[in-house]
């Protein structure tokens, strides 16, 4: 979170005009807001974030109540903060210092305030759709109260644009300030109706103190049962038009707030909803699925598309990644598809359309003040990434598969095809892949690893995009185009495996340079490959085994470089950093890889990151030294959030489905300690299906239902831990063949039927001894400690694994099933877990040994 600097607060106390608030003056009645199982409460913590944020307006504030406001792409005003005078003191009591407490669903955050004569409960909700918010104060008080708003008037742009003559004023009908320029053409208000403005402004300038505005409540009786509204309002265009949005909201708050909770509610009802036995997996998806949603901006100059990230800019001009970036949107358009919300994919997709170059490069970033200044032409970041492009292409597969929005790939043919023509036009030394030199940045944006001729990640991004082509040119009945996308497949998944494998280190490398030689390291990006299948099967294990370990996989996320690279640097954004998304595109590699119990401990340390900074939405970025965000991180990240849906949905619930083939795949990789898990409304185009699983040692049942019957089918297929072999297999109470080899650890069968509308799978089970994920717990500060799992392996009746712990001290690794073991190595049984002691060495050094159980 960048630092902000201080708010000034000036009170100015006027004895004559006084105007107290009396009984009807500017209130409303009291309602309720309506309950919401999303909610999340803590005592607040001043510097902590949040945010609320619809279509066209944002609220960036702190956990203190601090907050500027944005009506895109106007930032209106900083450094807005409530004060309170307790009877006639002069003496203001600062809303920071007596912040209690923050309650945040999705539609509205409550901040708490309270002194010993008061409780003040400022609630903020923005509207979806309209530029503008209101925050209603609840006020218990025993003693007469003023309370002061002040704020800072900004009214500019976002960078790199810039207005000038900005000025304000309290307009005394109006009970708000209006804060224009001379043109006319960008403002903002900001009042009360129960308000009196008691600032001086002059006419030809902004002042450096602040605005304010007081509420005076002369008898505390007055307010009881009511609320006290504040409005906000911005936009470009006429003035008229945007005092209409104030007076509207003004009209009637209480139906801001109703929509607000409409919306999302729908949107949760509207897509992919789980329930499992840890529920806070359970409201971290669902969050996740929020945090998204208020990332899509309305521009008034641009149109519907999807942001990276918020956070309070500050003094500065950018509202952390408020701005449209092509990759960040790829990568979240994967996510956005596999929680079933199809409508937000395609709009981030086509937005991307639109800024294609003429060469077929696709956009990079686009700043919210393009409608201000020449963007492209004045300057030079719109198109400086090389992965945009095949992602773009590997997005509009994805999406179009999943969504069955052919036409989506109809109307946009040209673009595709376009993009895929100049990837293949990078290609300067004909190798197959995309080169960097030529095509931009991929993986690393600066530092000693970006003289390079191909990273890994572009590597991998290009051979999944030509493999996403040849289904693209299906859909497009482009027979030349197929063949193409074929021949250059095949072309370039064999230069991705002779480039980027380096036996000596055992793991695909970071990178080769012009020369061919390959820059040995290993990071996260080296996992992208294999998330998407790519690469033999053996290798990419063996890269995945490589990323468990301790150097790279910490408690709370992975780092960009294993702390044992001459490169580390644990602040450092490309060389050291624990990025959630980065943390995501492992963990779904190792489900891909059915490597369940290292994608789940991954997986559940992500996830945890939503309730830790900002409540509901995950930083941008962690250090790789300690569980903590640096100060200048975004604190709502989009791809941050990825880091939870995509290794959810396709990793650990094993989720797909082609809604052009009529098909679902269903292969969960469940933590062995999971008796149930129910989905619903997982959707494949306009059908969907809901799954009940229950689980024993010895008997597996699932339950489909849904709209997908007639030429739909299924194929399951769970990764069963603690599971050797299969006895009867029914479907619907009929005897089913299933595939399965006994052999295989982890155990896996599968059977595909057809679908029926309501459908039940019953397996019976041979009980085997196995492992459960250590759980490390790491909270705020934490240095790395847990338990890492590098590998497992069964080898006949004994469960073999290979693990790394601090110096000198003592885990529990729990075991399913473990009535069955009946000997050890490595470590000692105990009350059905394998206690393993490390021994004394090195303060804070990981060390290496392999531990295994036999059972009966």
């Amino acid at each position: 979170m960048k630092m902000k600097p201080p708010a000034f607060v000036l009170m100015v106390i006027l004895t004559a005009g006084l105007q107290p608030l009396w009984p009807g003056q500017g209130l409303i009645d009291r309602f309720e807001f309506s309950p919401d199982a999303l909610t999340l409460s803590r005592p607040a913590r001043p510097q902590a974030y949040f945010d609320k944020a619809g279509r066209k307006f944002a609220i960036l504030a702190s956990e203190s109540g601090s907050f500027e406001a944005w009506a895109y792409p106007l930032k209106i005003l900083r450094n807005c903060e409530f004060s309170f005078l307790l009877g006639s003191s002069t003496t203001p009591l600062l809303g920071r210092d007596i912040a209690r407490r923050i309650e945040v669903s999705p539609a509205v955050t409550t901040v708490t305030y309270t002194f010993q004569s008061f409780t003040v409960k400022a609630s903020f909700v923005t509207s979806v759709d309209d530029p503008g918010a209101v925050i209603l104060l609840e006020v218990d008080a025993v003693e007469p109260l003023t309370v002061v708003c002040g704020f800072l008037p900004v009214l500019q742009p976002m960078w790199p644009a810039g207005i000038g003559g900005q000025y304000a004023y309290w307009d005394s009908e109006l009970k708000a300030y209006l804060i224009s320029e001379p043109r006319r053409q960008n403002h903002g208000f900001i009042g009360s109706p129960a308000a009196e403005g008691i600032s001086y402004t002059p006419a030809h300038m902004l002042s450096d103190a602040p605005n304010e505005f007081k509420i005076t409540i002369a008898d505390p009786k007055a307010v009881r049962d009511k609320l006290i509204p504040i409005i906000l309002a911005g936009g470009k265009g006429d003035r008229e038009a945007v005092k209409a949005v104030y007076r509207k909201l003004l009209g009637n708050p209480q139906t801001v707030c109703r929509q607000a909770e409409e919306h999302f509610r729908l949107l949760r009802a509207g897509t992919l909803r789980i329930s499992t036995p840890d529920p806070d997996l359970d409201r971290a998806f669902e969050w996740a699925k929020v945090a998204y949603d208020t990332l899509l901006v309305d521009h008034p100059d641009l149109g519907l598309g999807l942001v990276a990230g918020l956070g309070p800019s500050g003094t500065g001009g950018r509202p952390g990644f408020g701005w449209f970036f092509g990759t960040d949107a790829c990568f979240n358009a994967l996510s956005l598809t596999s929680a079933g919300a199809f409508r937000s994919t395609r709009a981030a997709l086509s937005f991307l359309t639109k800024r294609q170059r003429s060469d077929g490069k696709m956009m990079h970033e686009l700043s919210q003040a393009a409608g201000y200044v020449d963007w492209f032409k004045d300057y030079p970041y719109g198109y400086i990434h090389a992965d945009t492009s095949p992602y773009f292409i590997v997005a509009a597969e994805d999406y179009a598969v999943r969504s069955g929005d052919s036409a989506f790939i109809k109307e946009n043919w040209t673009t595709i095809l376009k993009a895929f023509e100049y990837c293949l036009g990078t290609d300067a030394n004909g190798d197959g892949l995309m080169d960097n030199r030529r095509a931009g940045l991929g993986a690393l944006e600066f530092g000693a690893l970006t003289d390079i001729e191909t990273d890994v990640y572009l590597g991998a991004v290009w051979v999944q995009a030509c493999r996403a082509m040849e289904r693209l040119s299906e859909l497009a009945g482009d027979a030349a185009a197929k063949a193409k996308a074929a021949s250059s497949y095949h072309q370039a998944s064999r230069a991705f495996e002779e480039k980027f494998w380096d036996e000596a280190s055992g793991h695909y490398s970071y990178g080769f340079s012009a020369d061919g030689r390959r820059v040995a390291e290993i990071t996260p990006w080296s996992a992208v490959g294999p998330l998407w299948g790519l690469g033999a099967m053996d290798r990419a294990r063996r890269t995945l085994e490589r990323l468990n370990r301790a150097d790279v996989l910490t408690d709370w996320g992975i780092r960009m470089m294993p702390d044992s690279s001459p490169y580390y640097e644990p602040l450092n954004y490309n060389y050291g950093a624990c990025w959630p998304f980065l943390a995501g595109y492992v963990a779904a590699a190792l489900y891909e890889h059915d490597m369940a119990l290292q994608g789940w401990a991954l997986l559940r340390s992500t996830m945890r990151h939503t309730f830790d900074n900002g409540l509901g939405t995950i930083t941008e970025l962690y250090s790789g030294h300690q569980n903590i965000w640096p100060g200048e991180a975004v604190p709502h990240q989009g791809f941050s959030s990825g880091g939870v849906v995509l290794p959810l949905v396709r990793g650990l619930l094993g989720l797909d489905g082609d809604a052009l083939e009529r098909s679902v795949v269903f292969h969960p990789r469940l933590p062995g300690d999971w008796p149930t898990l129910r989905v619903e409304n997982f959707k494949a185009g306009p059908q969907s299906l809901s799954l009940e699983l229950e689980r024993s040692p010895a008997r597996l049942r699932l339950k489909v239902t849904g709209s997908m019957e007639a030429g739909w089918t299924m194929t399951f297929s769970p990764v069963l831990a603690g599971c050797s072999g299969l006895g009867r297999v029914r479907v619907n109470g009929i005897e089913f063949p299933a595939k399965a080899s006994t052999a295989a650890y982890p155990f896996r069968p599968t059977i595909r039927f057809a679908l029926s509308g309501t459908d039940v799978v019953e397996m019976d089970l041979v009980p085997a001894l196995d492992w459960l994920a250590p759980d490390a717990c790491s909270n705020t500060g934490d240095t790395n400690h847990g338990l890492k799992i590098v590998s497992v392996r069964r080898e006949g009746k004994t469960l073999r694994a290979v693990v790394e712990g601090l110096a000198g001290r003592t885990y529990k690794l729990a075991l399913m099933n473990p009535g069955l073991a009946v000997s050890a190595e490595g470590g000692v049984l105990e009350s059905g877990r394998l206690t393993i002691v490390f021994p004394e060495g090195e303060p804070e050094r990981f060390l290496s040994r392999e531990v295994s159980v036999t059972e009966k």
